[in-house]
C-alpha cells in the first residue's frame, strides 16, 4: 500500500529543522508520490522510515553497477526502440563505451518526441547528470539534485570508478514507499528450500551467499558486482527471462524463478546445500 501524500509532507514537517530543505523534500514528495490511501495506524512506520533515511547513504540504496541499464552512443534506433519495451525506467545514461565514460542521461519522453526523426542522434538529447561519492547522505543528494534540477547521479568508489545509479524516484521512494503489512515480518529470508529446491532471493549478496553455501565464485565474476543479481545480469548482459539458467561452474548454477522488467527477484539454485 502507498503511503497518501498529505500524511508524508506531514511527517516530513514535524522530523526535518531545516526550513529551505523541508520545502524541498514536500515538492518532491507532491510531485512524485502516489496518492492512494492508508491507514491511520501505519503512520508510526511511516515516521520511522523518515529517521531510517536520515541515516542512510547513497549506497544503501543505489542500483549496483551490475544492474544499470544503460545506452551507447552509437545505439541504432531498432535497438533504442527493443530497450525501451523491455526496461521500465524513465531515464537511462548514455555512455562511450562503458560506464567511466558517461556523457549524460536520456529521458524516455524526448526518445519517444523524437526517435522518428530522420536527423535523430541521441546526443542532441542528453541531459546532465551528477556525479557523486557513494558515502554522500540520502538527504544530501535530495538537496543537490533539486537545487541542480538533475535527476539522476552516477555513484562514483574512491578509485574513480563508476559503482552505482540512482534516480530522484528511487530516492522519494525511500522516504514515501511502501508500506509492510503490521503482520509482515520484519526481515524476510534471504533463501528457501521448496521441493528439494532452494530458490535465493538474488539481492543476496555474494560475500553471504559464499559464506552460507560454502562455495567460491569466480573473481572476474565478482568484479564490481555486490549481489547475485548482478552477476546473473553482467553474463547475461539484459534483464533475463523466467526459466532461463546460468552456469556457473561445474556444479554451480542459477535458474531464474522470479523477474520484474527492471530486475532479478529469485532465482533457484543447483550444486549447493545449506550448511
Amino acid at each position: 500500500m502507498k503511503i497518501k501524500k498529505n500524511l508524508a509532507i506531514k511527517l516530513v514537517k514535524e522530523l526535518i529543522q531545516d526550513e529551505n530543505f523541508k520545502k524541498d523534500i514536500i515538492d518532491l514528495i507532491s510531485a512524485t508520490s502516489d496518492s492512494s490511501g492508508i491507514a491511520k495506524n501505519e503512520e508510526k512506520k511511516i515516521f520511522n522510515n523518515l529517521l531510517k533515511v536520515h541515516k542512510k547513504t547513497v549506497d544503501d540504496v543505489m542500483v549496483p553497477r551490475g544492474e544499470i541499464i544503460f545506452i551507447d552512443q552509437n545505439i541504432d534506433k531498432e535497438n533504442i526502440i527493443k530497450i525501451i519495451n523491455k526496461e521500465a525506467h524513465s531515464r537511462m545514461p548514455v555512455v562511450k563505451k562503458d560506464l567511466e565514460h558517461c556523457l549524460g542521461m536520456v529521458h524516455i519522453k524526448d526518445l519517444f518526441k523524437k526517435i522518428n526523426n530522420k536527423s535523430f542522434n541521441i546526443k542532441s538529447l542528453l541531459r546532465e547528470v551528477i556525479y557523486i561519492p557513494s558515502a554522500t547522505p540520502v538527504f544530501n543528494l535530495l538537496q543537490k539534485m533539486k537545487k541542480q534540477n538533475i535527476h539522476l547521479a552516477i555513484v562514483m568508489d574512491e578509485f574513480n570508478s563508476v559503482t552505482g545509479l540512482v534516480t530522484i524516484e528511487d530516492l522519494v521512494e525511500e522516504i514515501v514507499g511502501e508500506i509492510e503489512d503490521e503482520h509482515d515480518k520484519d526481515e524476510a529470508p534471504m533463501f528457501r528450500q521448496k521441493n528439494n529446491n532452494i530458490i535465493m532471493d538474488a539481492a543476496m549478496l555474494v560475500d553471504d551467499f559464499e559464506r552460507e553455501f560454502d562455495v567460491n565464485i569466480p573473481d572476474d565474476l565478482k568484479e564490481d558486482v555486490g549481489t547475485i543479481g548482478g552477476i546473473i545480469f553482467n553474463i547475461a548482459g539484459r534483464i533475463p527471462k523466467k526459466k532461463e539458467k546460468f552456469t556457473i561452474n561445474k556444479k554451480l548454477s542459477f535458474t531464474i524463478h522470479k523477474v520484474s522488467t527492471r530486475k532479478i527477484l529469485e532465482v533457484v539454485v543447483s550444486g549447493v546445500k545449506s550448511q
